[in-house]
């Protein structure tokens, strides 16, 4: 009780704050708010033994008694919040990580919320990251209740001051821990921070996080997002820096919309980089220059499966680059063409500007195979082109781009113009003037295209260019177009989207100093004339000024021509000279005021005198009479009409001119005219020679083909007869025997054919028989035709024959004349049976060979 009653006031704060009783500590807590709060400014000397030793603070938000603990956490906000970037950049190291550590577990939810607070001042204050950075070891600690009190903390920061300002990339590559945790209440606060980040930075952070996660995961982080999609957070708490811009008249949202453009959020940097070479199968370049396209076309599904990573770790691609540049501009196979562009386009999107030094080997290839016109195909390289595109500057491309936008193929002109469209609504500084007259030329000619598609191409290339620089300055590219061109011009002028904004007008520059010093005695435009005085002129001619006056106006109304012609007669001719005459008569070269004013007598300038260039060169005609020239000595006088007599000559030289230019003029625009139509002449002639060159290329495929035809069914045939000719060489190996059998078989009905004859037949047909012999193609059996002349021999040597035996003839010849037609037909069937047997033995051989 003598503890309690005893009254800690009289200790100094120093004291108390460190005092072993929980109480007394509380009250100096209380005291130190009630200072900072009614400070005079941040250098106030309540501010200054906290400042000196930040480990006060540090005891004072470890506070084992959590009622202390509240109430000191909310003497560390009083203090920053009065004690300003000074207390913050002095307490922040020391100050920051024990605050999260007990802070952020502690059971009150009051001195949760009064640590987060003590959080935003200090990243308020100054700058983010050194908070984030200090609480993102955090994550990793062992105790639940504390990794689920910094993501609270850490989804607080990014509420109120946005990923505009908080970069998330360290917070971003921490979450998969989170959701991997084994506790609840850590998952379930990782969900709600990535649907804060999700809010800010788009689909952008599902490149950096989904693919890390569990497709369980990943199925309610896309739910979430499909809520919070569209949605536009503002920023709740501003730093001091851009509160400090506020007050100096810019607004905090409006103000920093170029600042976050500049600061545009990269899925790249929340990416690892990945060594694709280790990936690559060995026997890629093998396969890839296969002589059969399907092996191609696996070998670059491959390659597209290991290039296929959000980041690509840097390395040497030279030879991958030129063996697809190969693949792309040479191969057949439009299937293989478009997986190599994929390719080309994942690896340009993994090394981003690291790619810029391989544009040389790759883009013209894809600019080259723009001439397929398959939709897949064009998809595909025009993706290519964009990401090589993205590595490298507008500059770096264009000079190819140009030249292939004079090809002769109208798809790779009309390819290439939509690509220089898209590469311009992309880029956010306008192009050189230069480039930009290089552009408007190339289209120029392209909307003389017969291919409507290249002039509708080219028009969307002039109209974006307008719109990047204005219509007053795309005035003189236009100009010289028909109603219709410039009718589709204004159209996609209108509808075009860019980037890159058209510069601001300079304010009209003041006069340099040193021209105004090049000026020197020069009067300025509209100030009056300084007169010659009348002591003067009395000096300089010897004669009294008249009091009219009229002499001292004719000598002004001389002498601007005289100085005029100075600077316009010809070599051979006179000028003025420097110092002759009467002063302000014939004013010196130096002393001439830089536009000249004549003014007659009367005040009113001469008629003349407001035309302009070589012709309205402003010269005085002085009146006939003598008093006109009344001050002019002679040789003045004859000097002026000298002048007057050049200013005549160079007016009809200048007419002659004029007139010249006009026709020249004339003459161009036909010879224009006639360029035009020469060249779309051209054009179409080479089109029909490109036309016939394909058709002598088919012909002369068709007959390479024929002629392999040839070879091959030559080569058959070779190999058939061979074929034959074992199969012969194999029948006439057959045995004798079978031979004999055909024989005997061919005699026996032979035999049998010739008994079924009459005797008497048989011998007229034996001696008619080389006849028919020779008519059937068959030859008797040589015993019967010797029987046949041994009869006829013993016939005639007899000499004589009987009644009986002649008679007998007689007879013998009527039924020889019945029965010829009857051995005809027999010697028919004969043959009949012949070739029936010899069918049968072929047969028989044939059976032979097989066996």
């Amino acid at each position: 009780m003598a503890d309690q009653e005893e009254d800690y006031s009289s200790l100094p704060l120093h004291d108390r704050v460190t005092h072993k009783i929980w109480k007394v500590r509380l009250t100096a807590y209380e005291e130190m708010t009630k200072q900072f709060t009614t400070s005079a400014s941040e250098n106030d000397p309540c501010f200054r033994p906290f400042l000196n030793d930040p480990t006060l603070f540090k005891k004072i938000v470890t506070d084992s008694n959590v009622a202390a603990q509240e109430v000191g956490i909310t003497s560390l906000v009083a203090c920053l919040q009065y004690g300003g970037p000074n207390a913050c950049q002095r307490l922040r190291g020391t100050v920051v990580t024990p605050l999260a550590e007990k802070g952020l577990v502690s059971m009150r939810a009051g001195t949760k919320q009064k640590t987060i607070d003590a959080l935003l001042y200090f990243i308020e204050l100054d700058t983010p990251e050194p908070v984030v950075e200090e609480l993102i070891p955090i994550l990793s600690n062992k105790l639940p209740k504390l990794v689920t009190g910094t993501t609270v903390a850490l989804r607080e920061i990014v509420k109120s001051f946005g990923t505009k300002t908080v970069a998330p990339k360290g917070i971003v590559k921490a979450l998969p821990k989170l959701f991997a945790h084994s506790d609840k209440n850590v998952r379930a606060e990782a969900a709600n921070l990535t649907v804060e980040l999700y809010k800010w930075m788009g689909d952008v952070l599902k490149v950096g996080l989904l693919p890390d996660l569990k497709p369980v995961q990943q199925k309610e982080l896309e739910e979430a997002f499909e809520s919070v999609k569209g949605s536009a957070p503002q920023q709740e708490r501003f730093l001091l820096s851009q509160q400090q811009t506020a007050a100096q008249g810019n607004s905090l949202v409006d103000g920093a919309v170029d600042q976050e453009e500049e600061d545009e959020i990269d899925p790249m940097d929340f990416a690892e980089a990945v060594d694709i070479f280790g990936k690559i199968p060995g026997d890629f370049y093998e396969r890839l220059g296969s002589v059969k396209w399907k092996d191609r076309k696996e070998a670059v599904d491959d390659l597209f499966k290991v290039v296929s990573v959000p980041k690509v770790a840097d390395s040497d691609f030279s030879e991958l680059m030129r063996v697809l540049a190969k693949c792309i501009a040479k191969d057949a196979n439009v299937a293989v063409v478009t997986v190599a562009a994929n390719c080309v386009e994942a690896i340009a999107k993994g090394l981003r500007a690291g790619f810029a030094k391989y544009k040389t080997i790759v883009f013209t290839s894809l600019l080259e195979r723009l001439k397929e016109k398959k939709l897949s195909v064009s998809e595909a390289l025009g993706a290519a082109l964009s990401a090589v595109f993205e590595s490298t500057t507008f500059s770096d491309v264009l000079e190819d781009v140009l030249e292939y936008m004079k090809h002769k193929n109208p798809q790779v002109k009309q390819e290439t113009t939509i690509f220089l469209v898209r590469c311009l609504r992309t880029i956010k500084i306008v192009p050189k003037t230069a480039e930009i007259k290089q552009m408007c030329d190339a289209c120029t000619a392209l909307l003389a295209d017969t291919a409507k598609p290249v002039r509708s191409a080219a028009a969307e290339v002039m109209g974006t260019i307008m719109k990047m620089i204005g219509e007053r300055a795309m005035t003189p590219y236009i100009e010289s177009q028909d109603d219709i061109r410039k009718g589709m011009i204004k159209e996609y002028f209108e509808t075009a989207t860019v980037r890159a904004k058209p510069e601001k007008a300079a304010p009209p520059a003041t006069l340099a100093p040193k021209a105004a010093a090049g000026a020197g005695a020069r009067a300025p435009a509209g100030a009056p004339r300084p007169r010659a005085s009348a002591a003067g002129l009395k000096r300089a001619t010897g004669t009294p000024p008249s009091s009219s006056g009229r002499s001292s106006a004719a000598a002004e109304s001389a002498a601007p021509p005289t100085l005029s012609h100075s600077r316009l007669a010809p070599p051979g001719a006179r000028t003025s000279r420097s110092g002759v005459g009467s002063a302000g008569v014939l004013r010196k070269k130096d002393d001439h005021p830089s536009s000249p004013r004549t003014t007659s007598a009367s005040g009113t300038p001469p008629r003349g005198a407001t035309s302009r260039g070589l012709t309205g060169v402003s010269l005085s005609t002085s009146t006939s009479s003598s008093s006109s020239h009344s001050g002019l000595s002679a040789a003045e006088k004859a000097e002026l009409a000298e002048l007057r007599r050049a200013r005549e000559e160079w007016v009809s030289t200048a007419a002659a001119l004029n007139q010249q230019v006009e026709t020249l003029q004339g003459d161009n625009l036909k010879l224009s005219q006639t360029i035009a139509e020469l060249q779309l002449n051209n054009k179409q002639l080479i089109e029909d020679h490109t036309r016939d060159v394909l058709a002598v290329k088919a012909k002369e495929t068709q007959l390479a083909r024929a002629r392999s035809e040839v070879d091959n069914a030559r080569a058959k045939i070779g190999k058939l007869q061979r074929d034959l000719d074992a199969k012969a060489a194999a029948a006439a190996a057959v045995p004798s025997s079978t031979g004999s059998r055909v024989d005997e078989i061919v005699a026996r009905d032979l035999n049998d054919g010739i008994s079924n004859v009459s005797p008497v037949t048989r011998n007229k047909s034996e001696m008619f028989l080389p006849e028919e012999e020779k008519e059937n193609g068959f030859a008797a059996p040589a015993a019967s035709r010797s029987a046949g002349a041994h009869v006829h021999r013993s016939s005639s040597r007899a000499g004589s024959f009987s009644p009986v035996s002649s008679s007998t003839a007689e007879s013998s010849d009527i039924g020889s004349g019945a029965g010829n037609a009857g051995s005809v037909e027999s010697w028919r069937r004969a043959a009949e049976v012949t070739s029936q047997l010899k069918a049968r033995i072929e047969a028989m051989k044939a059976r032979q060979i097989k066996r």
